[in-house]
């Protein structure tokens, strides 16, 4: 078992970021998902599912500083997941191209599912 897996195993979690610094990230970030731009500033509902990101992520070492935090929506946390990318440029192109794929994905499926709730009506 390797070193860090056994600190985890020994140490537990690593602790959560504080409310009062996550709340430095945010308004930093202007309440905004800094991959595509989800406004949670001026939208509750928006805010409601705003996360903390590490652009290299905690799980590979990266640090719970400022300058590796940003202000990030769950999808886009989802879609990011513990990727390491050489730059946080590098990181958003993925997401939102991730992004892109699967909504024109869901765009095809909802097509799909409304033709099949319209020939159940019509029976």
């Amino acid at each position: 078992m390797p070193f860090d897996k056994l600190q985890k195993f020994f140490a537990g979690p690593a602790p959560h970021l504080s409310r009062e610094d996550a709340m430095k990230v945010f308004k930093r970030d202007q309440f905004q998902c800094q991959y595509c731009g989800l406004d949670g500033l001026h939208q509750f509902s928006n805010w409601m599912i705003l996360t903390i990101d590490h652009i290299h992520p905690h799980a590979h070492g990266g640090a719970r500083k400022m300058e590796n935090l940003v202000t990030c929506c769950q999808p886009c946390n989802v879609i990011k997941g513990k990727r390491l990318f050489k730059s946080f440029e590098d990181a958003k192109a993925f997401v939102l191209k991730r992004r892109n794929e699967w909504e024109h994905l869901y765009v095809q499926q909802a097509k799909v599912a409304e033709r099949t709730a319209a020939s159940h009506h019509k029976a």
